[in-house]
């Protein structure tokens, strides 16, 4: 064989593991599908990785969930996707905790980091303001859903994002799912200032428990039947609005690290 014969069929070669490698990437991130079980929300506080999937997740071998209520009900589903990948996911949200009252999320997130050594942080921060709104420097009293508020979360948020790449690791803000008013237009704010902080990603999952215009709905079809994924608060999830979430998280998450992906919500 003549070398220039020799360099055409390599050529023919690549291309055809360059197309394979495509087809390869849009069958496992598109036409995958999770099942139908529900893990609920009671599930260990660290979920064990299992065997590591070549080429589906990078360097990232430890993940570390923090946030509200609503990452509290989704963490269990996105825990036990990321475990088929070979990723190890410990579990810290507090209900109705917010960057601002409730808890100091700085010293619990240095705990966080201290002691599991995320590769990532996935949050999930709404909004929540409870029990007591909290001062300014100059003492007075900062409002809920006052220009105050939002200028003092953004700064609790940034502060925050660098305390976690400090430590190494990436930091990862996941949209919610619509909320029913006034909490909608709030988490939606709060939401585009994370997308504004230097170095972090955001995974825009809350889309999935959205209805064909981006409306709150309460009920979805989900692998062939049509199921409550809402309470009727119009604000928390059921179990099936939880696996479809979480597991919607756990895909955006792993096809931003890498080919392989975890199957997508049915």
């Amino acid at each position: 064989m003549t070398v220039g014969r020799a360099l055409r069929v390599l050529g023919v070669l690549a291309v055809v593991l360059v197309v394979a490698a495509g087809a390869l990437v849009g069958w496992n991130r598109w036409w995958r599908t999770a099942g139908p079980a529900n893990p609920g929300f009671e599930c260990p506080t660290v979920i064990a990785a299992k065997d590591r999937v070549p080429f589906a997740a990078g360097d990232v071998k430890r993940v570390a969930l923090i946030g509200d209520s609503i990452m509290s009900q989704a963490s269990c589903a996105i825990g036990e996707s990321l475990a088929d990948v070979g990723i190890r996911t410990s579990r810290h949200a507090i209900p109705g905790s917010g960057l601002l009252a409730g808890i100091d999320w700085i010293a619990a997130t240095r705990f966080v980091l201290r002691a599991e050594r995320p590769d990532a942080v996935i949050a999930i921060f709404v909004g929540n303001y409870l029990p007591e709104p909290v001062r300014d420097d100059a003492g007075d009293v900062i409002a809920d859903n006052s220009p105050e508020f939002f200028r003092a979360w953004q700064q609790r948020a940034e502060r925050l994002s660098d305390l976690v790449h400090d430590a190494g690791a990436e930091m990862y803000w996941v949209s919610p799912p619509p909320l029913a008013d006034p909490l909608l237009g709030h988490a939606a704010r709060l939401f585009d200032g994370y997308r504004k902080i230097p170095g972090d990603h955001v995974l825009t999952s809350g889309r999935v428990l959205a209805g064909p215009d981006g409306a709150l709905v309460m009920r979805k079809e989900t692998c062939g039947h049509e199921r409550v994924i809402r309470t009727p608060e119009r604000v928390h999830l059921t179990f099936d609005g939880a696996r479809i979430f979480g597991q919607q998280i756990a895909h955006d998450f792993t096809a931003d690290l890498g080919v392989f992906t975890t199957p997508k919500p049915c």
